[in-house]
């Protein structure tokens, strides 16, 4: 029986986080799973080649070979939009592929990138509307990740206002910046501009943040030799957590600067969703967490080196 483990901790940006008992029976002891064929057919999907009249009207795409590769068009059920008087601002769907059945840690690095460069163009979409100060990028995968449909795809919602919490991230960009300047614990991926890690307090299993070395206050930022690194390492952690998880529900989330700039700590966080946050995690904004980030870190490179040696011997 595994060891209990009762800890408080405290992240870069105060954010408070309750370790206890670690489980004895966790996602990645189990047998590798196989991802479930999604239920509603691709002839019936709104996202699915052939059906692009059943979205509201395209903005962009990215074609490959004369067929869309990545495309985009703003939500039929918008939280924010041009019309609305009181919730000004922009809310987008961008399809990542138009493979219904794959998910996203299933497509290639080519189209990862090219999924990264429509966020960007997006991106720097919104960022020339004077009426707008931040752009919340995010995907949900899974029910329970929040996701309405099953074809794997990302928002972008612009908004009027920058939200508190991306304010603190902007204050605290000092204080980040400094894990690079040391060696990273439960670090387990990293590239030439990259690194993967999970924090040392998470609030989700699994949480992973994938971080430049070099600063950076936004994907815009980037250049295409780090956007194709940042396609990269996007693979191998969620690769890795797939495997881990047997194909489990989480939010990729897009940490990015509000669009007057200056300092902020670029990155993006991948979180589980195995866990529901209950009564004393609302009731106090502490979170409860059952396993170690040292272990999820352990797990989670050790699947992608199962992973490397099992295309090596392939």
């Amino acid at each position: 029986m595994a060891k209990s483990v009762n800890e408080v901790r405290k992240d870069a940006i105060g954010r408070k986080v309750v370790i206890t008992a670690v489980r004895g029976a966790r996602p990645h002891d189990s047998p590798d799973a196989v991802r479930a064929q999604k239920a509603t057919p691709p002839e019936k999907c709104f996202f699915c080649p052939g059906n692009e009249r059943l979205t509201p009207p395209e903005i962009d795409r990215i074609e490959r070979g004369g067929k869309w590769e990545v495309r985009c068009f703003p939500n039929k059920f918008p939280a924010f939009s041009a019309e609305s008087k009181k919730a000004y601002g922009r809310h987008e769907v961008i399809v990542e592929s138009p493979d219904h059945q794959k998910a996203l840690s299933e497509l290639g690095e080519e189209n990862l990138f090219d999924y990264l460069s429509m966020v960007k163009r997006r991106m720097q979409s919104a960022a020339q509307d004077p009426k707008l100060a931040y752009t919340a990028v995010f995907k949900n995968e899974g029910k329970a990740g929040g996701a309405s449909l099953e074809h794997s795809h990302t928002q972008l919602v612009g908004m009027p206002f920058v939200p508190d919490y991306i304010k603190k991230l902007a204050r605290k960009a000092g204080k980040i910046a400094k894990m690079k300047q040391k060696p990273v614990r439960n670090l387990f991926a990293q590239n030439g501009h990259f690194f993967a890690v999970c924090p040392k307090a998470p609030r989700y299993h699994f949480e992973t943040w994938i971080v430049p070395f070099a600063d950076a206050n936004s994907l815009i930022a980037l250049s295409d030799e780090q956007m194709r690194s940042l396609a990269s390492i996007l693979k191998s952690v969620l690769t890795a957590f797939d495997a881990a998880t047997g194909f489990g529900p989480y939010n990729i989330i897009f940490h990015s600067a509000p669009h007057a700039g200056g300092a902020f700590p670029f990155h993006l966080e991948v979180v589980s969703r195995l866990s529901i946050w209950a009564g004393f995690e609302l009731g106090t904004e502490v979170v409860m967490v059952s396993e170690l980030p040292e272990v999820s870190a352990k797990a989670l490179g050790a699947k992608l080196a199962e992973i490397k040696d099992k295309n090596a011997i392939s």
